[in-house]
């Protein structure tokens, strides 16, 4: 979750920068829970102001806008719609702000092999990839950093490459053939695949790996175990496991 110092900087920020127009001061009016509460904490904050033709979301809209999005995405995977750049939208996403060229969300699932509460960054004029930063508080640390640059320089775009040269994001691409765009699956790329191992007595274990960790299964079917754990070298720590298994006479199948 976002620290309060952190947001009223990013907003403090935000605001003393020329190119920004602020808006009325906007409340959500939902009941709790209805949203993320980092999403109704920075959009209480910011929503409607502007940035160039980058609007932050208002939370009178922030329904509407999700709805919207939705729908598009309802009918591309359906093959109504042939408009690719739809297969960029998530259902469980949130729009946090909205140019001409860009999207960014909040994601609460933690698509893409990472962990919930990522934002997501896509542009709906012919990129092929998103572009995921792990948390809304390293979101707002690369915007805070993009206000604060040079001014002749694009805030969003300082954003990004402070974001890139601190390794604060990932880019995750777009698969390329029609029915993998279409497919939920899409949301998956990086996350590896599963490596089962087996036992002579008839035990299975398996592991794959994910952007912030890996995920154990133990057993098989309905009555298998799902584990997550975080690690911040998870293809060594993979292979660690897998000597251990190894060495119980488990073997890979």
């Amino acid at each position: 979750m976002i620290t309060d110092s952190q947001l009223q900087l990013f907003v403090r920020t935000l605001g003393q920068h020329k190119h920004v127009k602020r808006g009325a001061i906007t409340r959500f009016e939902g009941a709790p829970g209805d949203v993320p509460a980092d999403v109704v904490r920075l959009l209480d904050q910011v929503g409607g102001w502007r940035y160039g033709d980058l609007r932050f979301t208002e939370t009178s809209d922030l329904q509407k806008q999700r709805d919207r999005w939705s729908s598009l995405v309802d009918d591309f995977e359906a093959a109504r719609s042939d408009v690719w750049n739809h297969a960029f939208w998530n259902r469980a996403w949130y729009p946090l702000a909205t140019s001409s060229i860009e999207v960014y969300a909040f994601d609460p699932i933690g698509c893409f092999g990472g962990a919930p509460n990522q934002v997501v960054c896509f542009d709906v004029k012919g990129d092929d990839k998103w572009i995921v930063f792990p948390s809304m508080a390293v979101f707002l640390s690369a915007l805070i950093d993009g206000f604060e640059s040079d001014p002749k320089v694009d805030a969003l775009v300082a954003a990004k490459t402070w974001a890139h040269a601190n390794k604060s994001c990932v880019d995750i691409k777009l698969p390329q053939l029609p029915e993998e765009q279409r497919s939920p699956q899409r949301f998956d790329a990086g996350i590896g695949a599963w490596r089962v191992m087996r036992h002579p007595d008839g035990r299975s274990w398996a592991v794959r790996e994910r952007r912030d960790g890996y995920e154990l299964r133990i057993g098989e079917g309905e009555d298998a175990i799902l584990r997550r754990r975080s690690h911040a070298e998870p293809s060594a720590e993979i292979r660690r496991l897998i000597r251990e298994q190894k060495a119980e006479g488990f073997v890979a199948s």
